[in-house]
């Protein structure tokens, strides 16, 4: 049996050394074979000193897609490159976009793509709501200055990109006849899990805590292909949900700010 930990918004620039390295040990404890992270690990200037540091004191392989947070003060184009450099340098991480499908058994694949919010849900034109987002991304500063509805077409543009080659990876997946696929990504693509205490978030966060573009890619493989398990695993929202549609379950991990850990052991029999 095949045991992998799954992780979510660890955001480990946030605790010290001691923290971390007490965080690193409970996985290790785990006796985990590999550890699947669904985004916000870091911000762009240390993420990859913080992926380093994370792989070589637990000596699992890490398999990743971004959050939000891990663009923050940095570029999306110089982010992309630094994590498709890491992935081809170090044999131990993984961030799937770059990777490509992992194949755990004879029965279970493994897929990812960062994912965005994507604005489609709840009411983005009347809605108030301003994340850090589009003060701390730089690619997104630039369309906050120019207006609210050129930094949608933003959001749009690089939610619909990442959906796109999510159904790719599902296509080439499915080719392989697996029993299972594993798709990580980091917004939920569905209101159903964009819950904040305890509650479906309301129209003014929806536009920005889900990616409705991905959770249509998702119900329409699912759909095709019912004798397949689909399991996604997502974040963002910090509030544990969870949902089923048929074959295809969506689980969102809860998350505090300064206190990692681990969301659950998912175990693959051969």
């Amino acid at each position: 049996m095949m045991k992998l930990a799954w992780l979510t918004d660890i955001h480990l620039n946030f605790i010290d050394d001691v923290i971390r390295q007490k965080f690193y040990e409970e996985i290790i404890n785990t006796k985990c074979d590999g550890v699947l992270i669904s985004g916000d690990i870091a911000e762009a200037p240390c993420i990859v000193d913080l992926l380093n540091e994370m792989v070589a004191y637990i000596n699992k392989p890490i398999y990743f897609v971004l959050g939000n947070h891990d663009y923050y003060k940095g570029r999306i184009k110089e982010v992309y490159e630094a994590m498709m450099a890491l992935t081809k340098k170090h044999d131990k991480l993984f961030w799937l976009p770059a990777s490509g499908m992992q194949k755990f058994n004879n029965n279970t694949l493994l897929i990812g793509q960062d994912g965005w919010a994507d604005g489609r849900l709840g009411d983005y034109q009347n809605s108030r709501v301003v994340l850090n987002d589009s003060r701390m991304i730089a690619d997104l500063f630039q369309e906050k200055i120019l207006g609210k509805y050129q930094l949608l077409e933003k959001m749009q543009q690089l939610a619909d990109a990442d959906a796109m080659k999510l159904a790719d990876d599902l296509k080439h997946a499915i080719g392989q006849n697996p029993k299972k696929i594993i798709v990580l990504m980091h917004v939920p693509p569905f209101k159903e899990v964009c819950l904040h205490k305890g509650k479906i978030n309301d129209d003014d966060w929806l536009p920005f805590f889900s990616s409705k573009i991905m959770g249509d890619v998702l119900i329409a493989v699912a759909e095709q292909n019912s004798a397949i398990e689909f399991l996604v695993l997502c974040g963002h929202t910090h509030s544990k949900a969870s949902v089923s549609y048929g074959n295809l379950r969506v689980e969102v991990g809860r998350a505090e700010n300064g206190r990692p850990e681990i969301q659950k052991i998912i175990r693959l029999t051969s």
